[in-house]
């Protein structure tokens, strides 16, 4: 099952606004997990249509991601996406989207996905780049 993952501003309601948005598509969350950072925060649910899901909070204004999306906190300074791709090109890994999710206390959530993402991952965590 994938997940889905969104990043919103940590404010009154955000939640019940994401929950809101499922309920009134008819999805039925299977599973919730959220986390604050900072001004910002992630969302990570499962559903029981993921695409119908992740299509309802993208058009509701989210940011919303599936599970093959890898997300990232990075350092906001210059030169971190620059390494993050550099890493991943060396690695011989292709991505194929990049979004920048959120931007909050020094820090920017990225989202990408790529042409291997088993291989992205190992790349990620063994550099010293986030």
């Amino acid at each position: 099952m994938k997940r889905i993952v969104v990043v919103a501003n940590n404010e009154v309601g955000v939640i019940s606004d994401i929950t809101r948005v499922l309920a009134d598509g008819g999805i039925n969350v299977e599973g919730i997990n959220t986390q604050s950072h900072g001004e910002q925060g992630t969302v990570v649910l499962t559903a029981d249509d993921t695409d119908h899901a992740l299509a309802l909070l993208n058009e509701a204004g989210f940011k919303a991601v599936s599970d093959d999306t890898i997300v990232l906190r990075l350092k906001d300074e210059p030169g971190k996406l620059a390494d993050v791709a550099d890493s991943l090109k060396q690695a011989g890994v292709n991505i194929q989207s990049m979004h920048i999710l959120g931007r909050d206390a020094g820090y920017t959530t990225i989202g990408l996905t790529t042409d291997d993402r088993q291989r992205a991952e190992a790349v990620i965590r063994d550099a010293t780049i986030i």
